[in-house]
């Protein structure tokens, strides 16, 4: 499959896959979770909008998927990247403290370390290692040009490992939109789901920088990056200052996915 996809134009392997991911995904038994899942965030919307945002949605999953494979033709095509928060990256990159990012799977995800990497911001990232070994070679393979800090597998890594690469001076990044079963509580979509504490934990111990960053597809294999920052240091004990960034960063989510919902990945639950 990439080597099909990387025989065609970016552009045609994207469409082709998002094509082939939209007709095919009504099969899938993931279908009516998202299906689910949209009505209980938009209450509010008929089932025409939620049919449609779910097709849409998977359209952006099968181009995601086409992309991830052709990332090295990408690093070529930077200018279908548009950087919307230059000055934070700069001076991200200039300073002399390392910094957490922590993203979604929204838009293509897998594009987010391109504009860090061209700004000159040395990254690590945290990723979930595929069961298969050697679908997880590759996927390293691909991946790893965006990460001169290497990649680093969520089952390998442990919290001192990422404090002590980021009390370096380096920047880390990992997905924070997941449920975590052992994470803290906090409000999404007016329920409360477990999430990740660990991006606002190292950047509260650190006192480093907390980023949230997102990539929304423009059009068509066209995409702008938005990074913010997110508040730290508000409570009495770390355990408090964390709760509170991290249900900040899920405020800062809610309100991307809010804007452009069929580029968000519905298919996994969040409760």
């Amino acid at each position: 499959m990439a080597g099909l996809l990387n025989a065609l134009p970016i552009g045609a392997a994207s469409a082709f896959m998002g094509a082939c991911w939209q007709f095919l995904a009504r099969f899938n038994h993931r279908h009516a979770t998202v299906l689910k899942h949209l009505h209980e965030a938009f209450p509010e919307k008929d089932a025409a909008w939620i049919e449609k945002t779910t097709s849409l949605h998977w359209n952006n999953l099968g181009r995601t998927f086409a992309e991830g494979l052709c990332i090295a033709k990408l690093l070529k095509e930077s200018d279908r990247i548009e950087l919307q928060s230059h000055m934070l990256i700069d001076q991200l990159a200039q300073g002399q403290k390392g910094a957490v990012f922590v993203s979604l799977h929204m838009g293509n995800w897998e594009l987010l370390a391109i504009p860090a990497l061209q700004n000159g911001l040395s990254m690590a990232a945290i990723y979930q290692r595929a069961s298969n070994p050697l679908v997880d070679s590759y996927i390293r393979q691909v991946r790893q040009p965006l990460y001169p800090g290497g990649l680093h597998s969520k089952r390998t890594t442990s919290v001192n490992g990422l404090i002590n690469w980021v009390r370096d001076g380096d920047t880390v990044c990992m997905m924070g939109d997941l449920r975590q079963s052992n994470g803290i509580e906090v409000p999404f979509f007016s329920y409360m789901a477990p999430s990740t504490p660990f991006p606002a934990l190292i950047a509260e111990k650190l006192d480093v920088p907390l980023i949230a960053a997102c990539c929304r597809r423009t059009g068509g294999c066209h995409f702008a990056i938005q990074a913010v920052e997110i508040p730290t240091g508000e409570g009495d004990t770390l355990d408090e200052r964390v709760a509170t960034a991290t249900a900040r960063i899920h405020q800062q989510f809610e309100t991307w996915i809010k804007e452009t919902p069929e580029q968000w990945m519905w298919g996994h639950r969040r409760r």
